[in-house]
């Protein structure tokens, strides 16, 4: 398809270079914005049956199929080390500027090679190349670029292998980001640019590709809602259609300016704020279809290629200019870098080709000049994605009224428990969209962490109220009234969590522990049972399934469970203290002290490990012991009515009935309402 002699090859190894070269920050960068949701988070990716779900549609991914399979694949090779997947990109980008070059050339567009090594070091891109989630993009690319290299092959060979090859690649880029749905249009274009005409043969030949369009604009469309009522996404603004169209032309001019002006790039854009449509509202509309008519009135001559480039580029950003109401769209029209991947190959290709026309000598000082800015640019820009705060205080600084930054930012400390950060950021972020519902599902999941009920009960309200079919935020408020004491609440909660969220393993699991803790121990058991059938990795609900099964008297089985909670989670101090639980109910008291001493090697101030450990050690005959462990256990809990029952138990055993009834009254005056407690004072002091 693509055949270098050997100057080609020279040029060739000169644009992979500088690709490679501008990037290199890229390449040291880490994971950001949602890369954790679409990758080091994603069950989907992590599990060993994932490739065979990442091609079936469904609610958790867009249908990228072909993209997420490559992740798939990756993580088996990187796992959490960035570098392999940002290596992947960049060789993906160089490779698709090496085909757009290839491209230019059979279109006999001067400034080819120059074009391509614009595109490669153009700093619009880097957010395409550092931001591994979009992976979609430089795939994508490469697939498209096959398929037009491809078409133009196939009609000038007049070729059914060729033409039938480049469906087929067209189909594999839909699969990589439908972002290309408007390509079919551009091989129209491309028809015009070549003959200066579009015959019925072009549209003939361009149907296959028009319906694999239209199908997976409707996958994508399919989708988005899917994510909306799951309350992923922002809420879709209902905006007039006039008011879209003349928005339009504002995003339109947005992207090209930031093409031939790359400053202030920032991963949020502020966002335009239309409060009345004034004549000057129309004026960027307006401009795109004067320039399309002037270039169009003189396309026999100078016109032709700003009209080739007006048409390319227009068409691949429609989609996205904001004519159609979208998830991602919000309140305002939105711009952001990668969305304008594809598109900034015709204005590109556009200010090449007119530097072709001066003097050579001009061309490779111009050249040279462009190309060393570009890359300066590109080098800064990727260096602000070596880590999510790095990143998104960057867009801070730039944009700080970017409430999706401050969301960002929040989840950044809520993931390491600097509650203080997160509340302040999460709070700002909902002044600035007050009518995302994930936002405020977050923001109750931090006040609950300062003991703030009231308010977090608030915020799950208003996030159900926003999006009644928010699975995840019924979920949250769901156990946090089963926690303060409202069971009932809670139920009637978890059980729409439920209908709306069938398949999410998390609220079955928090279902089951509020189940357990009414004593409903067969139903929690079911709910544990459904949690493990949709992630059988579900540490934490193999480790509740066992305390429920202990508490049954099925210890067996409980056992069996927390030996492969511990195999998924071998670093939690609470399964371990757990398994060691239901092996004192098998009398395997050596067994158990194994589980409860390394419960407390992760967590030394554990009380209720050293008061089991205790219980361990007794039935063992080694009293000393015991008994310094009921002590440590007071020590870290003096309110710990247990301790002083198992203590009081082992004194009485020991013939030390005077101190073993000191013990057995600060049981039950801790907990009056325990029989137990309440009997053995009684058989110890000789009362009826």
């Amino acid at each position: 398809m693509v055949k270098f002699d050997k100057k080609q090859w020279g040029l060739a190894a000169l644009l992979v270079l500088l690709t490679v070269a501008v990037s290199l920050p890229a390449l040291k960068g880490g994971f950001v914005w949602d890369d954790d949701l679409l990758l080091t988070e994603n069950p989907v990716i992590h599990s060993a049956d994932g490739l065979w779900q990442v091609w079936l549609p469904s609610e958790e991914l867009d249908y990228y199929p072909i993209t997420w399979t490559t992740f798939w694949l990756e993580w088996r090779l990187w796992g959490m080390n960035a570098m392999g997947y940002h290596a992947t990109n960049i060789l993906l980008h160089a490779l698709g500027a090496l085909l757009v070059w290839q491209i230019l050339k059979r279109l006999e567009v001067r400034g080819a090679w120059l074009a391509a090594l614009i595109f490669a070091a153009h700093p619009v891109n880097v957010e395409s190349v550092a931001w591994i989630s979009e992976r979609k993009n430089t795939l994508s690319l490469v697939f498209y670029a096959l398929m037009m290299l491809a078409f133009l092959r196939s009609e000038r060979e007049n070729s059914p292998r060729w033409y039938w090859g480049s469906v087929g690649l067209f189909l594999l880029a839909l699969l990589s980001k439908t972002s290309g749905v408007a390509l079919p249009g551009v091989l129209l274009v491309c028809a015009w640019w070549q003959r200066g005409k579009i015959d019925r043969k072009d549209w003939l030949r361009c149907v296959p590709f028009f319906l694999l369009a239209a199908a997976f604009a409707l996958i994508t469309i399919k989708s988005q809602q899917w994510q909306l009522q799951g309350g992923a996404r922002g809420v879709v603004i209902d905006r007039p259609l006039l008011f879209r169209l003349g928005a339009a032309g504002h995003v339109f001019w947005f992207y090209v300016f930031k093409v031939l002006m790359p400053v202030n790039l920032v991963a949020v854009y502020p966002l335009w704020k239309f409060n009345t449509v004034t004549a000057s509202f129309w004026l960027p509309s307006a401009a795109a279809g004067a320039a399309l008519c002037v270039a169009w009135w003189f396309r026999s001559t100078w016109g032709k290629a700003p009209l080739f480039a007006l048409l390319y580029c227009g068409g691949m950003l429609f989609p996205v200019l904001g004519v159609f109401n979208a998830p991602y769209s919000g309140r305002s029209p939105i711009v952001t870098d990668h969305l304008q991947y594809l598109a900034t190959i015709g204005v590109i290709s556009l200010v090449a080709a007119g530097i072709m026309q001066l003097p050579r000598a001009v061309v490779v000082g111009l050249g040279i000049s462009i190309l060393g800015t570009l890359g300066s640019l590109s080098w800064n820009r990727a260096l602000c994605y070596q880590d999510q705060e790095k990143f998104w205080h960057d867009a801070l600084t730039k944009n700080p009224q970017a409430g999706k930054a401050h969301y960002n930012l929040a989840v950044f400390y809520d993931k390491r428990h600097k509650y203080d950060e997160a509340l302040a950021h999460y709070t700002i972020a909902i002044k600035y969209n007050p009518d995302n519902a994930a936002w405020h599902n977050n923001l109750a999941n931090v006040l609950l962490q300062f003991g703030r009920i009231p308010e977090a009960m608030t915020q799950y309200a208003e996030a159900v109220r926003l999006r009644p079919h928010f699975g995840e935020a019924r979920g949250n408020w769901a156990n946090a009234l089963a926690r303060n004491g409202r069971p009932d609440e809670a139920i009637a909660q978890f059980k729409e969590a439920i209908r709306w969220a069938p398949l999410r393993p998390e609220i079955r699991h928090n279902y089951g522990l509020a189940l357990l803790g009414m004593g409903k121990i067969p139903e929690a058991i079911a709910q544990f049972r459904m949690a493990l059938r949709l992630d059988p990795n579900h540490a934490e609900a193999h480790s509740s399934l066992g305390n429920a099964l202990n508490q049954q008297g099925n210890t067996d089985e409980a056992v069996s469970h927390f030996a492969e909670a511990l195999r998924l989670q071998p670093d939690s101090a609470s399964i371990h203290y757990n398994h060691g639980v239901a092996l004192l109910s098998q009398k395997r008291p050596a067994d158990a002290a194994v589980q409860f001493t390394e419960a407390l090697r992760l967590k030394p101030d554990y009380a209720e490990a050293h008061c089991n450990l205790g219980n361990a050690l007794l039935a063992q005959g080694r009293f000393d012991e015991a008994e310094a462990r009921y002590v440590t256990a007071l020590r870290y809990k003096p309110d710990y009515a247990n301790a002083h029952y198992n203590w009081g138990l082992a004194l009485a055993r020991r013939g030390r009935l005077s101190e073993a009834i000191q013990h057995f009254t600060e049981a039950v005056r801790l907990n009056p309402n325990d029989p137990d407690y309440r009997r053995n004072l009684q058989q110890s002091t000789g009362q009826p």
